[in-house]
């Protein structure tokens, strides 16, 4: 009985280590592949970093020059340009039961 057992293993033997192997190879190509994932994706994120100090330095450059050309804007710039002083001044509302402001001469409420 002992005999039919081991006659019976090493038939099976070359089986297991062929099995053995494959999944040692698909283990190891598992490996390299997970590996080559996170070490892209490590590069990526970098990558990534970068631009985003890049472009944050950009928005602060123009928010700068934004507020340098902010503050040229006064009254004495718009009576420059052409626009005048009214005497009394007419205030825009979204209600519908005011008066509304219109470059049509006629009203078209009916």
């Amino acid at each position: 009985m002992v005999k039919a057992l081991v006659a019976s293993f090493e038939s099976n033997d070359r089986r297991i280590f062929w099995i053995a192997v494959g999944f040692l190879l698909l283990s190891l190509g598992l490996y390299v592949y997970f590996l080559s994932i996170s070490v892209v994706s490590v590069v990526s994120r970098k990558s990534a970093q970068q631009q985003a100090v890049r472009l944050a330095a950009s928005i602060s450059m123009l928010e700068s020059q934004y507020v340098a050309l902010d503050k040229r804007i006064d009254l004495t710039l718009a009576h420059q340009l052409g626009f005048v002083d009214i005497d009394v001044p007419t205030y825009l509302s979204k209600n519908g039961n005011e008066r509304s402001f219109s470059l049509r001469t006629e009203s078209s409420r009916e």
